[in-house]
């Protein structure tokens, strides 16, 4: 017998129980999320200039990958830039030699590893004490969004894949570090991924795109999302159950069975329903 219920998970209209017993299936679930952003600097800081001088050599490229032990720059005092400018292209070597120790190049170096975002000078650029040389960040992260509808509850550590959309030979890997509900839908999140593994070539301001794993169950029990019925934030399953001892009024309950019967929906609404749920897939 068909019974009219209360307003079932995402309905509007009355839903009824339907007539065919199912069997509560036990199989593997992974389920994925397509996700978008793009990519800002975090945690920057700015690398000046030690002294008065010139830069000598620029060693690295923008967007490098850098680590405390590499060698932004060499820069020499004013000094050793007057001596060098004396000394002809055969002579500078002897030049070098002669003033090592005294008037010597001085490597500039990152105080923590990141990503090289800004260059602010050139080589032969004479400097004074205190000018910005460059700019690092020492973390990157892809601020964005999942693109399809998600029933799954998110949380802080789930990882994510993506590459950058012109070159998808730039892969990457991120950790959700927050997450934020948008207020237009339910099934729609602001993320914050910070990218784990630092890499050269991080294009800064620049869309990526991928996949978040949200969670995956192993010989897990599934049924179909329109079998359930949300009230009061609780979802309830229309299952077989094991009896005990009953009486007029009351009955005991030992344990669930194996099958369960599924709510028949408006067919506008189940159509609805059907449709995908981000990419989710079972493996068998």
């Amino acid at each position: 017998m068909a019974v009219p219920l209360s307003r079932a998970a995402e309905t509007t209209a009355p839903v009824t129980v339907g007539k065919t017993e199912q069997v509560i299936k036990k199989d593997d679930l992974e389920v994925y999320t397509k996700v978008t952003g793009l990519s800002t600097a975090q945690d920057t800081y700015d690398i000046y200039a030690p002294f008065d001088g010139r830069v000598e050599d620029i060693m690295v490229e923008l967007l490098s990958f850098v680590s405390v032990d590499t060698v932004l720059a060499r820069v020499v005092s004013t000094e050793m830039a007057a001596l060098l400018d004396s000394s002809g292209e055969d002579s500078k070597e002897q030049t070098k030699k002669r003033w090592q120790g005294i008037y010597d190049y001085h490597p500039i170096k990152p105080e923590f590893q990141g990503i090289v975002t800004n260059i602010y000078v050139e080589p032969k650029t004479k400097i004074h004490r205190g000018d910005r040389l460059f700019t690092v960040a020492k973390k990157v992260a892809i601020v964005g969004k999942n693109t399809e509808k998600l029933y799954s509850k998110l949380a802080p550590g789930m990882t994510a894949e993506l590459f950058y959309v012109k070159d998808n030979d730039i892969k990457l890997k991120a950790t959700l570090v927050n997450f934020m509900r948008l207020k237009e839908s339910p099934y729609f999140n602001r993320l914050w991924l910070e990218v784990t593994a630092l890499r050269s070539g991080i294009r800064i301001g620049e869309q990526f795109d991928g996949y978040l794993l949200v969670g995956k169950s192993e010989n897990t029990l599934l049924v179909p999302r329109t079998a359930l019925m949300e009230k009061s934030g609780r979802k309830y399953l229309i299952m077989e159950v094991e009896t005990g001892l009953s009486t007029e009024s009351q009955i005991e309950v030992l344990k669930p069975g194996t099958r369960f019967i599924s709510f028949q929906y408006p067919k506008a609404e189940k159509a609805a329903e059907e449709k995908p749920d981000g990419k989710s897939k079972k493996n068998k």
